[in-house]
């Protein structure tokens, strides 16, 4: 008996041990010993019981469960400091068949450059196909079946995601971040113009501490430069394996939408500045994360102006959490939406997480048509597997 509630004591009031990751730690070239391919795998299941209104009908949805959606990775030591990650989609909502969400190369040590050892000790190159390093938002998204790092369940309004195919050089030292970035800004890649002409940069400027024993605290600024003349950059609309929120405000007659619940300024911008900020704050089992993001471009000869902020707040305890998330999206005429959640998850395993999430979302002004002055609210339970 003693036993038994020591155990139930230990699940319940454990130490907490499900820190906040942001960008992967440098690779120690010194634990390499041979090359190593291992796999991993993220699966997640839903239960959806969310209602929506709007002055149209809308389709009926019904509380049950949505489409389980899948990944699986393979990943290589290949040399001393030197790793490549390869991601799959098995299963998504918009995509019926497998297919590789991106692959890259980390390069934190050159083993073929002895004389560029003690510079190594700061740097780390990333080349080929991934999200590109914009802001610190990214980090708490789900990413099709990969969703223990985002406490809730939807992604933010203004969700910032893409894969391209480009290099980041980063520097990090003394809890000082400085990165830069290119890449051709787009997903189709044989169909803009020559690279020359469609290079975009981004950039990231941040300092990250641990001040002592309780209190962590990390501030970036990132930016996205889209030069003028590009042939359409992808940034917010690069999402192709679909929302997490299934069928919201979608009309009765209408085509699935797989990004039902965002409102962002979309692809295609052949010229455009954006900027984010963020703040984290950590102390004991709180944590605090903020967004501001401005964006200003051109879409089809039309100016565009977004601007989003977000705080979240979670407070860890032992194995389980709760929190709540404000989401503000708003644009140069006006128009608006607004996302508030509130919910919890449970870390039964370091590799296993259930979430509850409780969402309301308004949309009000021009810019939504017909879903002028709607909204959807309700539940969602997530069960997830990641290894």
């Amino acid at each position: 008996m003693k036993k038994s509630l020591l155990i139930l004591f230990s699940l319940f009031f454990g130490l907490s041990v499900f820190a906040q990751q942001f960008e992967q730690e440098k690779i120690n070239p010194d634990n390499f010993k041979d090359v190593r391919v291992y796999m991993g795998a993220d699966f997640a299941l839903q239960y959806q019981a969310i209602s929506h209104s709007a002055s149209i009908p809308l389709l009926d949805i019904k509380n049950n469960f949505n489409l389980p959606t899948a990944n699986l990775s393979v990943n290589a030591d290949l040399a001393p400091g030197i790793s490549v990650h390869i991601n799959n989609f098995m299963s998504s909502r918009h995509h019926n068949e497998a297919w590789v969400e991106g692959g890259y190369m980390v390069i934190d040590y050159l083993p073929f450059l002895p004389a560029a050892k003690d510079i190594m000790k700061y740097i780390t190159i990333k080349a080929g196909v991934f999200n590109p390093n914009y802001g610190d938002a990214h980090f708490y998204r789900s990413t099709n079946g990969a969703v223990t790092t985002n406490p809730f369940v939807g992604n933010w309004i203004m969700d910032a995601y893409t894969t391209n195919p480009g290099m980041e050089i980063m520097y990090r030292n003394n809890g000082i971040i400085a990165m830069v970035g290119t890449n051709n800004g787009r997903m189709n890649y044989g169909r803009g113009n020559d690279l020359g002409k469609d290079l975009v940069f981004n950039w990231k400027l941040g300092y990250d501490t641990q001040v002592n024993e309780d209190l962590r605290l990390r501030a970036t600024l990132s930016g996205y430069h889209v030069p003028k003349g590009h042939s359409g950059s992808y940034l917010w609309g690069g999402d192709r394996a679909g929302a997490r929120y299934y069928n919201v405000m979608q009309a009765a007659d209408a085509d699935d939408n797989f990004r039902s619940g965002r409102w962002d300024p979309s692809s295609g911008q052949t010229e455009m500045t954006s900027l984010m900020a963020n703040v984290f704050v950590k102390f004991h089992g709180l944590e605090v994360f903020g967004i501001y993001e401005n964006m200003n471009g051109v879409r089809r000869e039309l100016d565009q102006h977004f601007t989003q902020t977000a705080v979240q707040a979670i407070y860890r305890t032992g194995s389980f959490y709760f929190g709540t998330r404000y989401n503000r999206v708003s644009d140069n005429e006006g128009s608006t939406v607004v996302r508030t959640n509130f919910g919890g998850g449970w870390n039964m395993l370091s590799s296993v997480l259930v979430k509850l999430d409780y969402v309301n979302q308004q949309y009000d002004g021009a810019a939504h048509g017909d879903l002028d002055g709607g909204e959807f609210k309700g539940l969602v339970i997530e069960a997830a597997i990641s290894f």
